[in-house]
């Protein structure tokens, strides 16, 4: 979902009225938010996944490990917990091995932990916080939170992909794009991975050579790393860099909702838009509010600038994955079980990034096993009942 579609999406008063397919896929997400709004959110990277996959298959015999999936599963049933996913987690589950051992089993729990909730993708959640963030600072009023916009189903992990039949006219076109939405809205990832057998990631060779061109950039610049600060600002001017189209696209929806004609995506004055979006939100970073309001891009920033300032580290395929899962974690979930490399960054005191969300990091089973604990008896005190819809 693009911020031109959202451009009604902050107002609690006009989405109900809204017939367009983006608004229902909107109405859906919100509603499954506030389904779900009472649960902790604990976040497993593809590493604790293994972890309890392998606790189920007996492969695993860990008395930390297996209480901690006991606990997990307890609280998920109890409607205290969920365990969402990312763009990120699909993808990396979709490189595994199509056997009943490895990607199925994988899947299985993941449906059953997940209750088939994901986060929306990063570029959308870049896209929806740049929406809000300049619909606030133009005064609108009754916004939606954020926490309402970046939850999905993991049947639409990778994105909203809607038929279009233009053939049709418009109501016709809407009941058959609901009625597939319907359908795509409650497949479970097993059902997805069935159906796809062993399709391939075509991309997978452009993320390679992408990773392999960070690095030789990274280690040409390295030299020039003065301090982690100047670091971060580089990458988040980089990182607008990449956004300001997304920028763009808010201003132009803005300019439509007050009844001016919509810029021509392409056009000088769009290109115009784009490098005065990008200029306002590098200097907006200056004000520590924006770290929060713009905190994806923020945590992806203070990653890639982390692994930066680590000098003998090499930027790898993996980091990809790695900082999506950071990423879509440290904004947005209450809990982040990962591995040790991500727990140092997420830590360090340089990045800060626990302070964004006040997300509780760990790389150690024992340690999330406590955090697991302390999250379902808040939950319980405050008898919380969240269901996923």
């Amino acid at each position: 979902m693009t911020p031109r579609n959202l451009k009604d999406a902050f107002s609690a008063t006009e989405t109900a009225h809204c017939k367009t397919i983006d608004a229902y896929a909107r109405g859906r997400q919100i509603d499954l938010a506030r389904s779900i709004g009472g649960r902790a959110k604990v976040y497993l990277d593809l590493c604790f996944w293994i972890i309890a996959r392998e606790v189920e298959d007996g492969t695993e015999n860990c008395d930390a490990s297996r209480e901690l999936l006991c606990l997990l599963r307890s609280g998920v049933s109890e409607g205290k917990l969920v365990c969402p996913i990312s763009e990120s987690t699909f993808v990396e589950v979709m490189k595994q091995a199509n056997t009943p051992t490895r990607r199925i089993a994988t899947a299985q729990l993941i449906d059953e932990l997940s209750l088939g909730v994901s986060l929306t993708t990063g570029r959308a959640r870049i896209g929806t916080e740049i929406a809000r963030f300049f619909y606030s600072c133009n005064n609108e009023r009754n916004l939606y939170a954020m926490q309402e916009l970046v939850w999905t189903k993991l049947s639409y992990a990778l994105g909203y992909v809607h038929p279009s039949l233009p053939n049709l006219d418009k109501a016709t076109e809407f009941a058959l794009q609901k009625s597939f939405f319907d359908k795509m809205w409650g497949i479970s990832l097993s059902e997805m991975i069935e159906t796809m057998g062993d399709v391939g990631l075509p991309f997978r060779n452009e993320i390679r050579q992408s990773a392999s061109n960070i690095d030789a950039d990274i280690k040409a610049h390295m030299p020039t790393l003065k301090s982690y600060q100047r670091t971060y600002r580089d990458e988040i001017v980089g990182g607008l860099d990449v956004c300001s189209d997304l920028a763009a696209d808010v201003m132009a929806s803005m300019a439509e909702r007050a009844g001016k004609a919509p810029t021509e995506r392409g056009s000088p004055s769009w290109i115009e838009c784009e490098r005065m979006c990008r200029n306002l939100l590098i200097a907006a970073f200056q004000k520590p509010g924006t770290k929060q309001a713009l905190r994806t891009i923020h945590a992806l920033a203070s990653l890639h600038a982390g692994l930066r300032w680590n000098k003998m580290t090499t930027f790898e395929e993996n980091h990809f994955y790695d900082f999506e899962h950071a990423a879509a974690a440290l904004a947005y979930c209450d809990a982040f079980l990962t591995e040790g490399f991500l727990s140092s960054l997420a830590h360090s005191r340089h990045t800060g990034l626990c302070d964004i969300n006040g997300c509780r990091v760990t790389a150690n089973v024992d340690e999330a096993l406590s955090i697991v604990r302390d999250l379902i008896g808040r939950r319980s005190a405050g008898n919380s009942d969240g269901k996923a819809g």
